[in-house]
Order: structure tokens, then C-alpha cells, then sequence
């Protein structure tokens, strides 16, 4: 497990003195990764989010408070009714996790939010994206950094986390699903995987150098030969006045509009209910200069810098859709809605969803 503080020098994932923020599902990978930064003197909080998408999961919420207030950390809880929602429910499960683990950041003062991914983890995720056809990007796997997200773990198998585990005794909740092979990631990991193993055993560790190399190379195309890597730059959308209810559609996203009650649960950077006055005209276009967006606990910033800090690639900027209501930006896609506009549950609101057309996929 040193490793994780070499590897996390080596990237500068984990800044000394500043708060870390843990993300703890309960699990082991994350209890082992939470005692890990205890252990080695990080100033760190714990956060739980609660899908509540099966029936123990308020008991894995109990057990991580628990266990924080044993080590003495501050633990944050959220949830979600995350099964009520349209949707992909795995989509909607990342999403609402990441907008409360943000939100959480923000509001405590954390550099960065650790999580838990392992290199076994990141292994599966190149086989995923092989499966479903990609390019150099789906190839470089899971990032060591997206943001102010951080994975320190990346690096070090699964089986040396179980080692940690057990030499420790270190309490830890078993998610009954990880066994179900309904799941996708479930059937490689336990029918596709050992086969591989089978074929070489640190076949996770290969393929992590593999994705490291292939990170250097496309920042050096990106750099060097933008020609070669870069992808398609699309015109600035035209604006478009929208009517009302429906899906409208650009060419990267999907945006559907439905007017009705704002329902009781967290907004999340895709799903959302906004407070827009009746006969108020809504359009739809690029981001314009002096554009600014004010998400949900966070930072208000240009839009232009929401895009650059979430590593929106240069030919999608321009058109990545604005929605607006002609004075004031209400959202925009892959970035959320202005928190001003945002309507209260149990109101009237217009319901609100992008969904981009071709979208990575990411644990």
C-alpha cells in the first residue's frame, strides 16, 4: 500500500496540509483508503451518499458514520431516491454521488475528493470500453485526476487493498450486488478476469502501465500534432427558440423539457426543476463572452472556465448548449443549472434533462 503515497507524489494528488475529502461507500476498497490517509496524518472528512437502491443501504450509511466517529472524522451524509428517477439509474446513481461530493467539498473547504478506484478497477473499465468500440480516449481508463477528483489507489491492485484489509482487521460492508452477474462490470469481474489472470496474474498492473503510456502519448498529440488528436470542432449552435414542452435536440445533447411538480430529491448537474415565469420564452444557444454559471454549492465562474476546468474538449465548446431565458443563463449542459433559478420542491416547475449523445463511461 506505500505505493498509494508514491504514486500520489508522483501525480500530486494528495497536497500535504490541505483537507481531504474521502468518498466512503463502506466498502472495503474506501475504509481501506480512509485508514490509509488517518494512518499516514492527512487531514481528512469522510462523505456517504445514500442511493437507497437497495434495502441495507441505510444500514451501510449507519455503519460509516459509526466507524467515523470511532476514528474521529467528520463524516457528511446525503441521499437520494435515485430508483425514482427517469433514466439510466446507473447514470443517475454517478451523477447525484458526484454532485454531493462536490457540493460537500465545497462547503467544508476540501483541495480535493479522494475515491477508491483500484487498478483492478481501472482494468475492468478498459475491457468496458473495448466492448462498446472506442478510441485513445476510452483506452487511457480511469484518470488519476478529473478536476478535484483524485484516485490514489489507481495504481495498487485489488488483492494487495484485500491484504491491508485483512492484516488490519479493518470492519467493512459487503454489497451483496457485486456478486450479481446481471451487471455488466460483474461478469468480467468474476468470468472474464480470471481467465485473463489465468494468462498473466498482474494482468491489472499491466494494462495500468498500459493506460499511463497511453495518456503520454495523446497529451503529446495534443500538444505536438493537434491535427491528429483533435476531435471534430463543431460551428456555434444557431439559437433556437424553444416552445415549450418536448426534446430538442444538438449535436452533441439531448435537452427535454416538461413542465409539472419539482420533485423532492437533490438537483443533480442533469436532472433538474427550474423556477421560469408562465409565458416566459426560453432559447437555446452557445455560451457568449461574459456568460457566467453559479451551480448548486459551488463557485460561480465564467462558463468558459467551467468548461476548461472539466476538460471539455476545445471542438465541443462551442457547442456545448446554453439554455437560457433571454437575461439570465439557467443552465448549462454537462455543467448544471444556476442555482437562482432552481424552483422548491413541491412546486411548479419545468423539469429539466440533458442527456449527452455519446458519453464515456466512467465508475
Amino acid at each position: 500500500m506505500e505505493r498509494i503515497l508514491h504514486f500520489s507524489r508522483q501525480m500530486e494528488l494528495l497536497p500535504e496540509g490541505e483537507l481531504i475529502l474521502c468518498a466512503l461507500s463502506g466498502g472495503r476498497d474506501s475504509v481501506a483508503l480512509l485508514h490509509f490517509l488517518k494512518e499516514h496524518g492527512f487531514s481528512v472528512a469522510a462523505a456517504h451518499f445514500d442511493h437507497h437502491l437497495r434495502p441495507d443501504s441505510p444500514a451501510d450509511a449507519e455503519f460509516c458514520r459509526q466507524l467515523c466517529r470511532e476514528w474521529n472524522i467528520p463524516c457528511y451524509a446525503g441521499e437520494g431516491r435515485i430508483g425514482e428517477r427517469p433514466g439510466n439509474t446507473e447514470a443517475n446513481a454517478r451523477a447525484a454521488r458526484y454532485a454531493f461530493l462536490e457540493e460537500t467539498a465545497e462547503q467544508i473547504g476540501a483541495a480535493v475528493i479522494a475515491t477508491a478506484h483500484n487498478a483492478d478497477d481501472n482494468l475492468e473499465t478498459v475491457l468496458l470500453h473495448l466492448t462498446r468500440g472506442c478510441g485513445l480516449n476510452g483506452l487511457t481508463g480511469i484518470r488519476p485526476r478529473w478536476g478535484r477528483v483524485v484516485r490514489p489507489m489507481l495504481k495498487t491492485p485489488r488483492a494487495a487493498v484485500d491484504v491491508y484489509v485483512e492484516q488490519l482487521c479493518l470492519p467493512f460492508r459487503e454489497d451483496a450486488t457485486n456478486a450479481d452477474t446481471a451487471y455488466v462490470r460483474n461478469r468480467l469481474r468474476h468470468q472474464v478476469l480470471p481467465v485473463l489472470r489465468s494468462i498473466n496474474p498482474r494482468v491489472a498492473e499491466a494494462v495500468g502501465r498500459m493506460t499511463e503510456t497511453l495518456r503520454e502519448d495523446q497529451e503529446f498529440l495534443t500538444r505536438h500534432r493537434p491535427a491528429v488528436s483533435a476531435p471534430p470542432v463543431y460551428p456555434p449552435l444557431t439559437p433556437v427558440e424553444l416552445p415549450g414542452e418536448g426534446c430538442f435536440d444538438t449535436p452533441l445533447w439531448t435537452l427535454k423539457l416538461k413542465g409539472g411538480e419539482t420533485p423532492d430529491y437533490p438537483p443533480t448537474p442533469d436532472a433538474f426543476s427550474l423556477c421560469v415565469p408562465p409565458g416566459g420564452t426560453l432559447w437555446l444557444r452557445s455560451r457568449e463572452r461574459g456568460d457566467r454559471l453559479h451551480p448548486p454549492f459551488r463557485t460561480g465562474k465564467t462558463v468558459k472556465k467551467w468548461l476548461n476546468e472539466l476538460g471539455v474538449p476545445v471542438g465541443e465548446r462551442e457547442v456545448t448548449p446554453v439554455l437560457t431565458d433571454g437575461t439570465h443563463i439557467l443552465s448549462v449542459a454537462g455543467i448544471g443549472p444556476n442555482q437562482d433559478c432552481l424552483a422548491r420542491p413541491g412546486e411548479k416547475g419545468l423539469l429539466v434533462q440533458w442527456t449527452k449523445k455519446r458519453e464515456e463511461t466512467t465508475p
